[in-house]
């Protein structure tokens, strides 16, 4: 199982490193904001993780960024701050990036326009990720103003160019107009599942503690094929939400173990 870097906000990502190992994950997602916001050495989390005993991967960097606005030069900043966390992925040695798409700046404007711009951010950045022989991945949204890339047909589409190549991410708690089992079997080369907990006005709160199915959870939780990834965002030195994931999932395997 892997946690998202972001479930320890208050730590930098090398003590993450370091925390993921004392809590028995197999491997860790670390945010490339978070690395940037306490201006961590890559070099540091390479040392955490000398024994490569954690699978690393990426969440490149996403706030305040739209890979297809309008505005050329907020998409082409857009564009190298992805580029940028491509080169950080190399650097502490994971392969595989999730990006998010772009999202409408103006929805009075039609889509095409937006899709058209799109396609060309990714082919940079699969040119970029080429280079570093790294593996990127475009999540599937939310449901939101503004975001348009919210089914598995419209991502299936924009990606059908760049296969191989280009993945999919799937979220679990992005899924609000479907089942997330339907949405998953429909996405194509999904090379990462997300997954957190829903309430009525969060998303992506620790597992257990809001409206989502249970067995759905569990369902996905189980998978074996692909890493799996607790997301969530917690700014607390306690680590409250950290801990509410391990325990969820130490529940589950001790309900597996009276089970088998």
């Amino acid at each position: 199982m892997h946690f998202a870097s972001t479930l320890a906000w208050a730590y930098p990502a090398d003590k993450v490193v370091l925390l993921a190992k004392q809590s028995g994950l197999s491997g860790l997602e670390v945010w490339a904001d978070h690395v940037w916001y306490y201006e961590t050495d890559p070099k540091k989390i390479r040392e955490a993780n000398q024994d490569d005993s954690l699978n690393l991967t990426m969440h490149a960097a996403s706030w305040d960024l739209n890979i297809c606005s309008l505005e050329k030069e907020i998409r082409e900043s857009s564009v190298r701050q992805i580029q940028h966390s491509i080169k950080l992925a190399d650097e502490i040695g994971a392969d595989s990036i999730t990006f998010h798409p772009g999202r409408l700046t103006l929805p009075q404007i039609k889509q095409e326009l937006y899709e058209g711009l799109m396609m060309e951010s990714i082919f940079t950045l699969l040119e970029t990720a080429k280079r570093y022989k790294k593996s990127l991945s475009m999540e599937l949204m939310e449901v939101k103003p503004k975001e348009f890339v919210t089914s598995p047909n419209t991502l299936n589409r924009l990606i059908s160019s760049f296969l191989p190549e280009l993945k999919t991410t799937f979220d679990v708690a992005h899924i609000s107009e479907d089942i997330p089992q339907h949405a998953f079997a429909q996405l194509i080369n999904v090379d990462k599942i997300h997954i957190s907990d829903n309430s009525v006005s969060q998303l992506h709160i620790p597992l257990g503690t809001g409206i989502l199915d249970s067995k759905m959870l569990e369902e996905f939780l189980s998978i074996s094929y692909l890493p799996v990834v607790v997301e969530g965002f917690d700014v607390s030195k306690s680590l409250n939400w950290w801990n509410q994931n391990l325990h969820y999932l130490n529940s589950l395997e001790k309900i597996k173990g009276v089970h088998q």
